[in-house]
């Protein structure tokens, strides 16, 4: 007969893991995981997620999400980081900064702050440092056309009138 202390440990976990925070619950403090999550509940802090995080409908966070993909249904206030795609569905309430591969905004959802796209080859940035901005082209200026010919702004005096 084996003991409590003898079982296989050279098993992987089979399937995904899956985390999540209910309705009802509130946690304050950071959460780190390497499988997805889901969120229905309220989070003070930051969430670090190696898969894909739900910000449910009924979620409210208030700090940092950091994950390689996000849908978004919930209130976040923060800053949400994903390194490949971020879905903002209509119920959705964002202030903060994006930072993204690729951002879709269904129609309905709010957005206030500042979004950064990431390039292909660009690495995430680290939490604290800030996003350098992107230097853009200055824009040329576009010359005025120059007023047709035969046209004229006002009532016309025909010259015999002069008299």
């Amino acid at each position: 007969m084996g003991t409590a202390n003898n079982f296989n440990t050279d098993e992987a976990p089979v399937g995904v893991l899956h985390n999540a925070l209910a309705f009802g619950t509130t946690v304050k403090g950071d959460i780190t995981t390497d499988g997805d999550f889901r969120l229905d509940g309220r989070l003070e802090g930051t969430i670090s997620c190696g898969g894909k995080i739900v910000i449910g409908p009924t979620a409210q966070v208030e700090g940092d999400i950091i994950s390689v993909n996000a849908e978004i249904l919930g209130a976040v206030v923060g800053s949400i980081t994903t390194s490949e795609v971020l879905v903002l569905k209509p119920t959705a309430i964002i202030k903060g900064i994006i930072t993204t591969q690729a951002l879709v905004v269904e129609p309905s959802a709010r957005f206030s702050g500042t979004c950064n796209m990431l390039l292909e080859n660009d690495d995430l940035p680290a939490p604290d440092s800030e996003v350098e901005q992107a230097v853009l082209p200055e824009a040329t200026p576009v010359a005025a056309p120059a007023p047709s010919e035969g046209y004229t702004l006002g009532k016309v005096i025909p010259d015999d009138e002069d008299e």
